[in-house]
């Protein structure tokens, strides 16, 4: 599959994988009875041969699973949920000051304390002016990790989400669920670190020194 081209390509395709993911996830849970088995009360069911088994199945591993997936979608796409937690959680300043603005100055031979303005300053001023100028495959590179990174963002908010509502249901702690949880944070932790963040300065390096060093100069 092609690396998605630009934030929008990214956003779209954020939105199937979260879903997809979810879909998986629910269905794995309710397969190792993390998710109880959910029957119906015969009188609201069709009546069909063996209705009562059927319907309890797809409700157990079809409309649960599709629901929770069909709401990821909708969180991810609609309400860019990655977007707006990561700011919450400063993970989008931290990325934006340490990995792009900081070396941005390094690049000029200049050293300050940068505050929120100021960051915000470079990077819409000139930052994302200039990555339309620099070869584009390290644009292209930077966005098929960026979207691997989001994925594991987002599936680790289901994760933790299902976490929740499973103890809180059973009044026992999940310790698989929370096992679960920590390798997907630790993996999200590892790929953001080493794989995204990389990325993010092969960008900020193919940006021409004199240009930086002009801008910062003004």
């Amino acid at each position: 599959m092609a690396a998605p081209q630009n934030y929008n390509e990214l956003l779209s395709e954020l939105g199937k994988r979260t879903a997809f993911t979810t879909l998986v996830f629910l269905i794995a849970l309710r397969y190792f009875e993390v998710i109880p088995k959910i029957t119906m009360d015969s009188a609201l069911i069709p009546p069909i041969k063996d209705h009562q088994e059927l319907v309890n199945w797809v409700v157990s591993f079809g409309v649960i699973p599709i629901a929770g997936a069909a709401f990821a979608w909708l969180l991810s796409s609609v309400f860019e949920v990655h977007n707006q937690l990561s700011k919450f959680i400063q993970l989008r300043y931290l990325w934006d000051k340490s990995y792009i603005a900081v070396p941005l100055l390094k690049k000029a031979g200049k050293q300050q304390i940068l505050d929120r303005k100021e960051v915000r300053n470079i990077l819409y001023d000139f930052y994302y002016k200039e990555v339309k100028e620099i070869d584009q495959h390290y644009v292209h590179v930077f966005w098929r990790y960026a979207l691997h990174f989001w994925v594991l963002f987002e599936h680790l908010l289901v994760s933790i989400i299902a976490t929740m509502v499973v103890w809180i249901g059973s009044r026992q702690c999940p310790y698989e669920l929370l096992i679960y949880t920590g390798a997907v944070f630790a993996v999200s932790a590892i790929h953001w670190r080493y794989v995204t963040v990389r990325k993010t300065l092969d960008q900020v390096a193919q940006i021409p020194e004199e240009k930086v060093i002009s801008y910062f100069g003004t």
